[in-house]
């Protein structure tokens, strides 16, 4: 009996030991038996594992995010090189300040001056006006026969088409009139005309020589017809023929296809006379220009 005993009660101590560890610990930590806090440790541990690298790679396009912003704010706010206003590509292609080319194409002129002839005082064959003594010293009675240094001053109007060929070279039609005061053509009869239109209509080479980006030298060589009215005496032609040249400038403005400037025009129109001679007439002109190319 006793040797079955001892082997009971070991067996009984024991269990009773470990009755006791697991009510003691089932009362105080109970998770700790279950094995449940090694998975939610798992869990958690994959869980954090998981969001580690979600986490990074948000921070990691955050700080792109920032320093692609940074990039486009540097770029924007501080350019590699200094722009000047409306860049060199806007201002080839709209006229812009930078960059600036002349328009070429066909174009309308106006313009709007003065026009004068010149006299026998200054070296012409014609121009004279009335006079008590003539310049030999006859009695003028009232003739044309005093010799003037020019004309005076009068209107110029001009109106011309044209072509621009290349950008130093082009062609131009005009049409232009001015009117003669107080120097007439011949100066034999009281009933020559002191006073008359001349009329031209040409057709010229204009060429350009570029001084600045949007500063022209224009030059230009003319010839056509002249019209003269009245006759310079009765019954005497008024048709005949001109030559003639011209200098001028030209300003681009950023007016869009608009120019300005100025010309001045040195011409000699040739009338035919019913005697067989030549009536010749030096005229000068000037006038603003206005230009505007289609």
């Amino acid at each position: 009996m006793t040797r079955f005993f001892i082997p009971l009660a070991v067996i009984a101590t024991l269990t009773g030991a470990a009755t006791v560890r697991a009510s003691d610990v089932s009362g105080s930590a109970l998770p700790r038996l279950t094995l449940q806090p090694t998975g939610l440790l798992l869990a958690a541990k994959t869980a954090k594992a998981t969001e580690a690298p979600a986490a990074a790679e948000e921070d990691v396009l955050a700080s792109d995010g920032k320093e692609k912003s940074g990039d486009d704010e540097s770029s924007s706010v501080l350019p590699d090189k200094e722009v000047t206003a409306g860049g060199t590509v806007l201002g080839e292609s709209v006229g812009g300040a930078t960059g600036f080319v002349f328009k070429q194409g066909i174009y309308t002129q106006s313009d709007l001056g003065g026009f004068f002839v010149l006299g026998k005082s200054a070296g012409s064959p014609t121009g004279s006006t009335i006079g008590d003594l003539c310049d030999d010293g006859s009695a003028g009675g009232g003739k044309p026969c005093k010799s003037v240094p020019t004309s005076q001053l009068q209107p110029y109007i001009g109106l011309s088409v044209g072509y621009d060929i290349s950008q130093y070279l082009g062609l131009q039609v005009s049409f232009g009139t001015g009117f003669v005061a107080n120097a007439a053509v011949y100066g034999d009869s009281i009933e020559n005309p002191r006073d008359y239109g001349l009329t031209t209509i040409n057709l010229a080479v204009v060429g350009s020589f570029y001084v600045l980006e949007r500063l022209a030298i224009m030059g230009k060589l003319m010839g056509g017809a002249s019209f003269m009215s009245p006759e310079p005496f009765p019954g005497e032609p008024t048709i005949g023929g001109n030559a003639g040249f011209g200098v001028g400038v030209r300003y681009a403005t950023l007016l869009p296809d608009v120019f300005v400037g100025i010309d001045g025009n040195v011409m000699v129109a040739f009338i035919p006379a019913s005697a067989g001679d030549m009536v010749i007439v030096p005229g000068i002109s000037f006038a603003p220009v206005i230009k505007y190319v289609f």
